[in-house]
């Protein structure tokens, strides 16, 4: 299953403005990430982790896009 999420249409077509918001959001992914070992120590942190990991690796695409 593949989980479509859209930058907050605010932001879309705003050069700078689009892109401070995606590396945001890009900081606060890694930080949790580390936060949680990348693993996570329970089923929940570790289903987290792979969802963070899926948005983190969106986000990088998004900005890499613009």
């Amino acid at each position: 299953m593949q989980t479509q999420v859209l930058v907050n249409p605010s932001y879309a077509g705003r050069g700078h403005r689009a892109e401070d918001y995606l590396r945001q959001q890009i900081a606060f992914y890694e930080a949790r990430l580390d936060e949680m070992g990348e693993k996570g120590d329970c089923a929940y942190e570790h289903a987290l982790s792979r969802a963070y990991q899926v948005l983190l690796r969106e986000r990088k695409q998004q900005l890499a896009d613009l």
